[in-house]
């Protein structure tokens, strides 16, 4: 609450003159004379300041309030005037807390106090009721009293927790997603870790994975399909309780962790889980049967963790598949050897270097204003002798876990390079090509200058290079990240922020990077066109990069829907299927010459 506590102890002014400092204790209400005029001219000879010095503190964009020891208000510019619904005439020459008597007591008035009494600059955030708005405060003292800035942040608090709420939840049924899932899931583990032991209670995960999820997104499309999760995720969310939280963690994949139980219970909840799963969903007229498998996994007193329980009750969930599907099994020792059948595929990763097997393809990027070509997005690839064609999900934490990541790093840029320097001979290339750089090869020794280096090897203008970082790759150590972003953008090459809204999306981290584009998550692009607030989450991301001075890329678009709803929202740039899927470099080629 920002109102005054009513029994604080008060004089007969409304004001607390035990919290003033002892060098300040004038507290009355300084009197105006009735016979004063309320002229602008006269206004202004009451602020005390030059002319030019009032021209420029009302052209700020930031309330500017100024008080002296005794609290009387001696300036006050025209935002503030809009910002405290008051007209100067009513505030100058007058004591502050006599014209704002319910902020006495408040977050504002011992933040203004606190400046005050240590001489040093304070702020503050917080409702003001009267207003119905969120005030940022900042109090700065000074030898003929205080200077305070107020704004009004109330759309940016808005934004910001619409896009939290966009980052720890899925978009689509609303639950939790894998990343709040591993949050919620890590501090159920390190609870349970501090608990006393007791044979009977456990930490228990069950891995849901629905049996005939695709056969109805190939029957009735996507969209029938994101209603059928939104049923699904309906559902679940009733078997939710104060011990029993419910995510999604991507596709056709939920999760269920149950605190304070034991494994029988376990169990009985995976079946009424199954049971609940089994009843039809109606989607759009249409009566829909579908099942699921489910796999557990239980923490008694071990030390696994999160992850590794996880990966359990994945492991227990094939084995649930296997048995025939609408089944549960709990994972033991001898589900375990089902989590290495990755390993021969790590073992194949210097064979794919040696011989030549990793390739980039490129997918297009277009301006929404003209439609014409201005980018193009590097993707790694890993042509496979046996498994095909893998996607960096496959294979990418391996590399990035060894030493052959700065080998890979230099061969991803080096690629890059020369497939432009092919393209700028031939007379057609885009204007610039993103290549994607985790946290683990952002931080290889002397990077910008192994990029710089092998552009001009190649002779490619650093300028036509752009390095895509993901969020959650940057918000460890922001200092290493805003220096390592700026030695690059000093060599020349423009930074873009992947999947922006879904991961950490601190627009206190994001003031302080060098970044010259904020890519919208494809999640926010495939809801928008069923879910307002999604819609409302791209416009504040286009928002808020316009006032960065960022340019904003879509990705994932698919509609020439999307694309219209993109271009009206004022989006730059759009990336997707409806443009093309990513080319390999030949047919990327043939792309430009057409």
């Amino acid at each position: 609450m920002l109102k005054h506590d009513p029994a604080k102890r008060v004089n007969r002014n409304g004001h607390d003159p035990a919290a003033w400092p002892k060098r300040h204790t004038m507290n009355k209400k300084i009197e105006r004379s009735p016979a004063a005029s309320n002229t602008a001219a006269d206004e202004d000879a009451r602020q005390a300041v030059p002319p030019y010095v009032s021209v420029m503190l009302d052209s700020l964009t930031d309330a500017f309030v100024s008080f002296d020891p005794t609290w009387r208000i001696t300036y006050v510019n025209a935002t503030a005037e809009r910002i405290l619904r008051r007209p100067r005439r009513e505030l100058l020459g007058f004591n502050a807390w006599d014209c704002f008597p319910d902020l006495v007591g408040s977050g504002y008035y011992e933040t203004y106090h606190e400046a005050v009494a240590s001489g040093q600059p304070r702020s503050f955030t917080g409702y003001y009721d009267r207003f119905a708005a969120w005030i940022e405060v900042r109090a700065f003292p000074h030898e003929d009293g205080l200077t305070v800035l107020l704004r009004d942040v109330s759309r940016e608090r808005g934004y910001t927790a619409e896009l939290e709420y966009q980052a720890t939840h899925d978009h689509t049924t609303g639950l939790l997603n894998r990343r709040q899932c591993m949050a919620v899931l890590s501090s159920a583990v390190a609870q349970a870790s501090s608990m006393s032991t007791k044979s009977d209670t456990c930490l228990a995960i069950l891995f849901l994975d629905l049996d005939r999820f695709k056969e109805v997104n190939d029957a009735f499309g996507h969209s029938a399909g994101d209603v059928l999760l939104h049923d699904i995720g309906e559902r679940l969310r009733a078997l939710a309780s104060p011990d029993v939280f419910v995510a999604r963690m991507g596709g056709d994949e939920f999760v269920l962790v149950a605190s304070n139980t034991g494994e029988a219970s376990a169990e009985k909840l995976a079946r009424l889980a199954l049971s609940t799963l089994a009843r039809p969903f109606d989607v759009r007229g249409r009566m829909l049967s579908i099942g699921a498998s489910i796999g557990i996994a239980i923490r008694r007193h071990g030390g696994e963790s999160a992850e590794t329980l996880l990966n359990q009750a994945d492991a227990a969930m094939y084995a649930a598949k296997s048995a025939g599907r609408f089944q549960v099994r709990v994972y033991h020792r001898e589900l375990g050897r089902r989590l290495d059948e990755s390993l021969p595929l790590c073992g194949d990763i210097q064979d794919a270097f040696r011989n030549n097997q990793f390739e980039l393809h490129f997918q297009p990027q277009v301006r929404t204003a003209d439609g014409l070509l201005c980018g193009a997005e590097a993707l790694l690839r890993w042509r496979h002798p046996e498994h095909g064609l893998l996607s960096p999900a496959a294979f990418l934490d391996s590399i990035l876990e060894s030493p052959m990541v700065g080998a890979l790093t230099e061969w991803v840029v080096g690629e890059t390079c020369r497939h432009v320097a092919k393209w700028l001979a031939g007379g057609r290339s885009p204007q610039r090509v993103s290549f994607n750089l985790s946290a683990r090869q952002l931080i290889v020794s002397g990077l910008a200058g192994t990029i710089v280096e092998l552009a001009q090897r190649h002779g490619v203008p650093p300028s036509m290079l752009e390095v895509e970082v993901t969020e959650n790759s940057l918000v460890t150590d922001i200092d290493e990240a805003a220096r390592i972003l700026g030695a690059l953008k000093e060599a020349g090459l423009s930074t873009s922020l992947d999947d922006f809204g879904s991961g950490y999306s601190s627009l206190a981290y994001l003031v302080r990077l060098p970044i010259d584009r904020l890519k919208i998550d494809k999640s926010f692009v495939w809801a928008m066109e069923k879910t307002p607030n999604a819609l409302g989450v791209i416009n504040a991301i286009i928002a808020l990069g316009r006032s960065l001075g960022m340019e904003t890329i879509a990705e994932g678009v698919e509609t020439e829907a999307q694309r219209e709803m993109l271009a009206a929202q004022g989006c730059d740039t759009v990336q997707g299927y409806l443009i093309s899927r990513p080319l390999d470099a030949d047919r990327f080629a043939a792309f430009l010459r057409a």
